[in-house]
Parts: structure tokens; C-alpha cells; sequence
């Protein structure tokens, strides 16, 4: 689910695009996710990929297709909280067309403020859930009073 980076001209099942953070990137067809409802706040956004952020970092980063100049870095949940939980996931399920909550792929959004990365906080409450075998992805919104949406990662 990974991007790579990309001088070469798209081939055909590609998309080549000049993002912000990462210069151009290309990413193949199948590795696009699609969010029928975009992100909280994005609603017009639909299509993503995945970008490492570097070799054995915990982050990655989830780089919007329809505007290249939005990426938000995003994280493992357990990285954050090793007993996090999603709950229930039944309507969701359906919606993302998984079978198995196993077929789902969680990430935990993660805020860093500019200049500040010992500030860094991950939103518990808004957890991104991916569907690997299809690709459909929604972000979920939990009731949950143990978790927060600005969980402070570094004590």
C-alpha cells in the first residue's frame, strides 16, 4: 500500500502527482484507498495512499490524491496505546465490505505542532480503518471515555 517516489512519466495503472511534502510521487491503481465519506472535516477528499515515512519509523504518512498539499501522518494504533481498542465494528464492517474484523487495518491520526514534535498528540476517538483486501477505508468516530482526541504520545 505503499507509494513510491517517481521521476518517470505514469505508466498506464499509475498516478503521478507533485504533492507538497514528498515532491512527485507515483502510485499504482491498487494502491489507492478510497473513503466514501473523506475525513472528518474533508468531505470533499476521497482518494489516498499510504507513504513510509522512513525506514523503521512507526509513522506513515496518508497523502491525499485530490489535494496534493494535504498529508496527515498516521500511526499503529498499539504504538500509542498497546490495549487500544476499536469496539464493535459490525455496521462498518459491512460498509467497508470486510468479512472479518482481520481484514481491516487500523490508524490512529497523529497531530505534531509546528516546532513543537514533543507535543505530539494521536485522536484515539477518530481512528482511520482500511480494508486491505478492497481498499475501502472510512474514519470511525468511537464513544469511548478512556480515549481522548488529543492523547499525548510523548510523557
Amino acid at each position: 500500500m505503499m507509494a513510491t517516489k517517481s521521476n518517470n512519466a505514469p505508466a498506464v495503472g499509475k498516478v503521478r502527482l507533485e504533492t507538497k511534502h514528498f515532491g512527485a510521487i507515483e502510485v499504482q491503481e491498487d494502491q489507492i484507498i478510497f473513503l466514501a465519506q473523506g475525513l472528518l472535516g474533508f468531505p470533499e477528499y476521497h482518494r489516498f495512499v499510504l507513504i513510509e515515512h522512513k525506514k523503521g519509523s512507526p509513522f506513515l504518512w496518508f497523502q491525499c490524491l485530490d489535494n496534493p498539499d494535504l498529508a496527515f501522518a498516521v500511526t499503529d494504533p498499539s504504538y500509542v496505546m498497546s490495549d487500544y481498542q476499536v469496539g464493535r465494528l459490525n455496521g462498518s464492517l459491512a460498509e467497508l465490505g470486510a468479512e472479518d474484523p482481520q481484514d481491516l487495518q487500523i490508524f490512529v491520526i497523529i497531530t505534531i505542532p509546528k516546532g513543537r514534535p514533543q507535543d505530539m498528540t494521536a485522536n484515539l476517538l477518530g481512528p482511520l480503518a482500511i480494508n486491505i483486501k478492497n481498499r475501502r477505508g472510512k474514519q470511525l468516530v468511537l464513544d469511548n471515555p478512556r480515549y481522548s482526541h488529543q492523547h499525548r504520545i510523548l510523557s
